[in-house]
């Protein structure tokens, strides 16, 4: 008999349990409720993962746990497996070891364990788990935008036959209005302007949803809020890219990508395969941000792209699930040479192409060592190139699991589903063709689980970046229809969210209880939610200002981070670029001397104001300007060399010429934002982490609604909520209910009426108290 005792016998660590869901009556099945609990504790050490198993204990198989001896079918108290697992926590003999991030099994595992071992510990039909995962199966029978409506339909029809067979239902049909904030706020990121919210009510028109949800989909503002998804994924951050590099690129290209209707299978192939110089390829972002960690970004690509979380195997083998550190290694494999992810020549004079010609231009000039600073700083961008390298991944020389593997090339492989072969060299393409097949098993489920959470609340899987072999306890049957869906759209992310925007479920009243740890998302409707920094921050500016989807930053590039300086600067000759840094190094000694000068102004300037010498303030302020105009001259910020490279120029558009220039969509905005700015006070992800904003409220969130600048212009005589209720020449309850339609979006009940014109009756400010009371509102702040 295999005793556990015997020999190490380690089980992984604790998982959600399935037990709190069966019927206490029922016997647990071993698919759906043991499997998980083995897989989760037992298979980082007890499978095929494993070389040499420990105690040559295989618990993957039928024919392994049937050999094992240490579960007795019908007898729990006589099953070493169990007796281990009950163990106190202190005891050395406790399976799991607490140790490597193990935990004991929790109350809920045990109890089934023992009550699946005292049933007779019946495996059914199950012969051996499958840890790679099969390919999917190919479909060459595409779809378009023209089959929304039918798949809609069996979307619903999946819905209802759970619901049929649970005994529960759906929510009520949701109110025009409630659809209406709803879909504006999941689709554009902001609620309706007051004519956007007439069109739409005042329409008698039968598929009035399903063509409002075309034309948002379709819509500037559907770029700017899908925008604000990607890059908390992607952890786009503006101003933390790469010294020397304009990130806003990367930005700019996402934003591109999104507006062009490009596929989502597409975008993120060019993203794994990008290569060359930002301003030639913004994609080449993806890189760029995790400069220098190979090994972190394999960990975040897999996470967003396919749902998996592997970090834990860069040190050790998972704790958590059945992938070992070499799994991890052979991921890393596939992009370790890009030059900017590993050290050796992603920055170097060898990147720029005309380096070799300057190099012996410069020697034939003598040693000047201010023009060889000069020039050097001049192509310090082209330094940076991403491309591919000859540089290889090597098991760590202190690899604990197979010695003979320490100090050796890592050969890649991948984790799941069919390997991709490396056919002409090129590791990343076969990397990104693998990762972006409609048969990997794991690429359009992600995509699928991600966007149906994005417009329902709720994953069909929890957490969205959990996907592994197992299979999907809840819901298997509409998870694999969305996943199937999404391939035969060819990954359309529009259509498919329309697929989802036009089923009865999303159409209903939302659920406003908060869902039970670990429990299945209930399909009755949409989850109540708390809108996002950004939702809030948009839909404000809506009360502001007309058209506020298509004001775009003044945020410009400039100095050494003009992209047109960039790109000529790419395809200059050694001369010119010679010729450049002496122009940058005049520049740079131009405006040091303008700093000084800068400071002995202000400092004169200082001295009058503390004399209280207005007189003086006023011809020093005059003859200022007229120096400093002259002494900098039209072309300095173009070209030196120390210049930020960024700058705002002056709004021109009457729409838009009352607002300050940050006064713009949260996906304009460049990042990082100093924390005491608006969106950060709501949470919004400093991007440094992959989906790291907090919607969790605080005492900062109210002091910013009641006192802030946003609250104050909406109330100011020239928002345009304020010129609106002017020119309506409406009055009383009607003004009133104008307000509501603004900010809520609904007609306020008879009850509200009453009691807003009692709290305004004796105010001088009404209309002004009443647009502060609802933007304070809890209402105001959650979408339903």
């Amino acid at each position: 008999m295999k005793h556990l005792s015997s020999a190490p016998f380690v089980l992984g660590v604790s998982m959600v349990s399935f037990a709190g869901q069966l019927i206490a009556a029922e016997s647990p099945r071993f698919e759906q409720d043991i499997l998980p609990v083995l897989y989760h504790h037992c298979f980082g050490c007890h499978s095929e993962k494993q070389a040499k198993p420990k105690g040559k204990l295989r618990l993957d198989t039928a024919e392994g746990i049937r050999d094992s001896e240490v579960i007795v079918a019908g007898k729990p108290d006589e099953s070493e497996l169990l007796t281990r697992v009950l163990l106190p926590h202190t005891d050395e003999d406790v399976m799991p070891p607490l140790k490597g991030g193990a935990q004991p099994l929790n109350d809920a595992e045990r109890a089934m364990l023992r009550q699946w071992i005292a049933d007779g510990a019946k495996l059914d039909s199950w012969v051996k788990f499958d840890h790679r995962g099969a390919a999917l199966a190919a479909d060459d029978a595409s779809l378009d935008g023209a089959d929304v409506q039918q798949l809609s339909a069996e979307v619903q029809k999946l819905v209802d036959q759970s619901h049929a067979a649970k005994g529960t239902k759906l929510n009520a049909p949701a109110r025009d209005e409630t659809f209406l904030r709803r879909v504006y706020l999941d689709v554009v990121g902001r609620i309706p302007s007051l004519e956007e919210s007439a069109r739409f009510l005042d329409s008698k028109d039968a598929g009035k949803r399903a063509k409002l949800i075309d034309e948002l989909l379709g819509s500037e503002g559907y770029v700017s809020h899908m925008f604000n998804w990607k890059a908390d994924l992607l952890r786009v951050n503006t101003r933390r890219l790469a010294a020397q590099q304009p990130g806003k690129l990367y930005d700019d290209w996402v934003k591109d990508a999104i507006r062009s209707h490009m596929p989502y299978d597409e975008f993120v192939r060019r993203l794994v395969t990008a290569s060359g110089y930002l301003w030639e390829n913004g994609a080449v972002g993806f890189y760029l941000r995790d400069l220098g960690m190979p090994l972190d970004h394999m960990s975040n690509m897999t996470r967003i792209f396919l749902g998996t979380r592997i970090e834990c195997a860069q040190c050790h083998d998972h704790p958590l699930e059945p992938i070992t550190q070499k799994d991890f290694y052979q991921m890393v494999a596939f992009t370790f040479g890009v030059s900017n992810l590993g050290k050796p020549g992603g920055y170097s004079p060898d990147n720029v192409k005309q380096w070799p010609e300057l190099k012996a231009k410069l020697a034939a000039v003598g040693s000047d060592k201010a023009l060889n600073d000069s020039v050097s700083g001049t192509i310090a961008p082209l330094k940076r190139l991403t491309l591919d390298t000859e540089m290889q991944l090597q098991f760590p020389e202190a690899y604990p699991y197979d010695p003979a593997l320490r100090g050796k090339p890592v050969e890649p492989r991948t984790l799941f589903g069919d390997e991709a072969v490396v056919s002409d060299g090129d590791r990343r393409k076969a990397f990104a063709e693998w990762m972006t097949s409609p048969r990997n098993p794991r690429f359009a489920k992600n995509i699928a689980n991600r966007l149906w959470k994005r417009v329902m609340g709720t994953g069909l899987i929890e957490p969205v970046d959990s996907l592994s072999a197992l299979p999907s306890p809840e819901h298997a049957e509409l998870m694999d229809f969305l996943m199937q869906t999404m391939i035969r759209l060819r990954f359309d992310e529009r259509a498919f969210m329309a697929v989802l925007l036009n089923t009865r479920l999303y159409q209903s009243e939302a659920v406003r209880e908060t869902p039970e740890p670990a429990a299945a998302f209930a399909l009755r409707g949409p989850q109540l939610r708390r809108l996002s920094a950004e939702q809030i921050w948009d839909s404000h500016l809506v009360l502001l200002a007309k058209d506020i989807d298509e004001r775009k930053t003044t945020f410009r590039l400039e100095g050494t981070q003009d992209p047109q300086r960039l790109q000529k600067l790419t395809v200059m000759t050694a001369d010119e670029i010679i010729a450049q840094a002496r122009i940058d190094r005049a520049e740079h000694t131009r405006h040091r001397e303008f700093t000084l000068v800068r400071a002995q102004q202000l400092k004169e300037l200082a001295a009058a104001k503390d004399r209280g010498d207005d007189k003086e303030v006023k011809r020093l302020t005059a003859l200022y300007t007229k120096q400093n105009k002259k002494f900098l001259g039209s072309d300095m910020k173009a070209t030196d060399s120390e210049a930020e490279g960024e700058s705002a120029t002056k709004e021109t558009d009457p729409r838009w010429k009352s607002l300050p220039s940050s006064f713009i969509r949260a996906s304009e905005t460049p990042l990082p934002l100093p924390l005491g700015h608006f969106l950060r006070q709501f949470g919004q992800s400093d991007r440094r982490e992959i989906d790291a904003f907090n919607r969790d409220p605080n005492t900062t969130h109210s002091l910013a609604l009641m006192n802030g600048d946003l609250t104050t212009r909406a109330i100011a005589a020239d928002s345009l909520l304020r010129r609106q209720l002017t020119a309506s020449k409406t009055a009383g309850e009607q003004r009133t209910q104008l307000i509501y339609r603004a900010i809520l979006v609904r007609t306020a009940t008879a009850e509200e009426l009453a009691e807003m014109a009692a709290l305004t009756k004796d105010s001088p400010t009404p209309e002004q108290d009443t647009i502060w009371a609802l933007l304070n509102s809890p209402e105001f702040l959650f979408n339903q």
